[in-house]
């Protein structure tokens, strides 16, 4: 139980105001796939997505994605649908979801490591009508209403490759990413394009530029995933493609050496793991993200002594938010307690510590976190109740503004960081 609290009107202004003070240009109106063709136009011969089974310019990409969508259209695929994507982590991948988007569709990621039971549920919750897959899993998903493209099979290859042009606001579900399920049956969160959008342009936590080159390294079926792929290809960086469908720490090194790989994102366990056996990952790289649970303290600290030209970030956020609602910058030489802070809300993000009332508490009071602003989700495919549960009316915005509860305790510090 939460206890009632009055607060001071400075109080009230500085963790309404001033802890919230987040507010930042960025490309508003316009989707992800948008940006990646601005892209294209921009830097047409960079490297888009690259592999150990090759790598492709935007100019590739742009052409084989458009190619996809195209064939999907002409199949009877309408804009707004949702699409599964069934390929094993390789370029075909990102073709996949660039197609879906470009067709005017949101994508749904189906891990081919995962059981047949677990993604045919998966089907069901979105009513997929297509799934598109390539030869290493055609043939393994089938439903009756289910058609089955292969996007390395010749109808796609003989299709256009101009773009699209489809008219796709920024409100349009982008993508359904499905919850663990270690609470029940997973629950498909459907994000629109503004929520990617807002969390990978406009921001500051990571550096968003040409010049960025991300490991993809998280599972499919992972909300960091988006981050990996998106936050360099509408920027006109590069994501590395791992192979396999798990991170495999024993291949960073060489991951980060043959590819020139600037930035990691990994969970707080997986950052812990590499730093004590491989460390030698770390020596090239120019910003590493851990998030995901409680960051270890004793490893942070090492790897800050260790590496100390390394930006270091301890990040935090559900799937209901894109994965990253708040980050905490480990600068070197700055103190850190019995625990690693999650840090300060992202560009465009507010946060707000209430008691059961939904009444802001004082820093330094426990109390449960609810996330609001650009990035969050429209709800919970086909689960009005629970959407309406989660998702509430946000009492500190504006008219129709949402805030998202995400049942877990903090506290505000002396110093403004959550």
């Amino acid at each position: 139980m939460f206890a009632s609290h009055m607060l001071s009107a400075q109080e009230r202004h500085r963790l309404l105001v001033e802890y919230n003070d987040t507010a930042a240009e960025y490309p508003a109106d316009a989707c992800v796939h948008e940006l990646f063709e601005e892209q294209v136009r921009r830097v047409p011969d960079a490297v888009a997505v690259a592999s150990d089974e090759g790598s492709l310019t935007y100019a590739e990409l742009n052409a084989r994605a458009n190619r996809l969508a195209h064939h999907l259209i002409g199949l009877g695929v309408r804009p707004g649908q949702v699409l599964a994507v069934h390929v094993e982590r390789s370029p075909d991948l990102i073709v996949g979801l660039m197609a879906v988007l470009k067709a005017g569709c949101a994508y749904t990621l189906l891990d081919p490591d995962f059981p047949h039971e677990r993604l045919t549920a998966v089907l069901e919750d979105t009513g997929a009508p297509v799934v598109i897959t390539h030869e290493a899993t055609a043939g393994r998903l089938s439903t009756p209403y289910l058609t089955e493209v292969r996007l390395d099979a010749a109808g796609p290859s003989a299709a256009s490759a101009n773009d699209m042009g489809i008219d796709v606001r920024p409100d349009a579900i982008a993508c359904v990413m499905f919850t663990s399920g270690s609470t029940g049956r997973p629950k498909g969160v459907a994000s629109p394009h503004r929520a990617l959008v807002s969390t990978y342009t406009g921001q500051a936590y990571l550096a968003f530029d040409a010049d960025q080159v991300f490991l993809q390294c998280s599972p499919v079926s992972w909300d960091a995933f988006a981050l990996e792929v998106f936050g360099p290809l509408i920027h006109g960086g590069t994501t590395v493609i791992q192979p396999g469908q798990r991170p495999e720490p024993a291949d960073f090194a060489r991951l980060v050496r043959t590819y020139g790989v600037t930035a990691l994102q990994l969970s707080a366990g997986l950052f812990n793991l590499v730093l004590d056996e491989y460390p030698e990952a770390f020596e090239n790289v120019r910003e590493v993200m851990t998030a995901g649970e409680a960051a270890s303290v004793a490893h942070v600290e090492r790897a800050r002594k260790m590496f100390p030209q390394m930006k270091l970030l301890n990040g935090y956020g559900p799937v209901e938010n894109l994965g990253f609602s708040t980050t905490y910058d480990i600068r070197p030489g700055l103190p850190i307690g019995s625990s690693v802070p999650i840090g300060v809300p992202l560009a465009n993000t507010r946060v707000y510590v209430l008691d059961e009332g939904l009444g802001l508490v004082p820093a330094g009071v426990v109390g449960e976190l609810y996330i609001a602003g650009s990035g969050l989700a429209r709800g919970y495919v086909g689960r009005a109740g629970l959407t309406a549960e989660r998702f509430v009316a946000d009492p500190f915005g504006g008219a129709g503004e949402r805030m998202y509860r995400t049942g877990d305790l903090v506290r505000w510090n002396s110093g403004g960081e959550l």
